[in-house]
């Protein structure tokens, strides 16, 4: 059992039925009729200790139910990119780009919680949990996946359905803590942004 779990599981039997209620109408509201779905970020990495590796901020656009844009803009740069048949990793910096069959790649990731809202049930058990500030509402998601990257993962939401925050922890106890802002739902995205070209004179490597 991951470090918390014991703590999280206390919080959800303390936690009263209305807010039980509450969190899943939240989660209503995100996936109903969602399509596209795009937010500025902040990222903080932290190891098991709670001392933080990294911090960084950046974009993200999702096309459901598989396609994303992920771009990390500082310190390091980053991108990652599924067009719905292959996901794509690049690092600027190493001018090298890492490429998959999606398969089931996406699925297997935190992203999928948000990219793939009609499938949540199949690949998460979901709990509620109390907010101690009280201005969001929390849903801990357990991946139903043992070959999932992450043991845990946590989204909060407003009463109104908006996505503020994803925190996940990985199989090595780092956690990442995402917070999302200027957020908006079904923009209209070009389809060049689930396109990934290689620039000129990196290297490609397919695991």
């Amino acid at each position: 059992m991951f470090p918390g779990l014991v703590a999280a599981l206390l919080l959800l039997f303390a936690a009263p039925a209305g807010a039980a209620d509450d969190a899943r109408l939240a989660l209503e509201r995100f996936m109903a009729g969602l399509e596209t779905f795009s937010a500025e970020f902040t990222q903080t990495v932290s190891d098991e200790t709670g001392f933080t590796l990294q911090e960084s901020e950046g974009v993200m656009h999702l096309g459901l139910p598989d396609r994303l844009y992920w771009e990390v803009r500082e310190p390091f740069p980053q991108v990652v990119v599924s067009d719905g048949r292959e996901l794509w990793t690049f690092e600027p910096d190493l001018a090298q780009a890492t490429v998959r069959p999606l398969g089931d790649a996406l699925e297997a990731t935190p992203i999928a919680a948000i990219s793939q809202p009609d499938r949540l049930e199949e690949h998460f058990r979901t709990l509620i949990l109390p907010v101690p500030d009280g201005e969001a509402l929390r849903l801990l998601l357990l991946p139903r996946d043992e070959h999932a990257d992450f043991v845990r993962m946590m989204l909060d939401l407003t009463p109104d359905g908006d996505l503020v925050r994803m925190q996940f922890e990985d199989l090595f106890g780092q956690v990442t803590d995402v917070r999302f802002s200027a957020s908006e739902r079904n923009p209209e995205l070009d389809p060049d942004t689930f396109r990934f070209e290689v620039p000129d004179g990196a290297d490609v490597y397919r695991p």
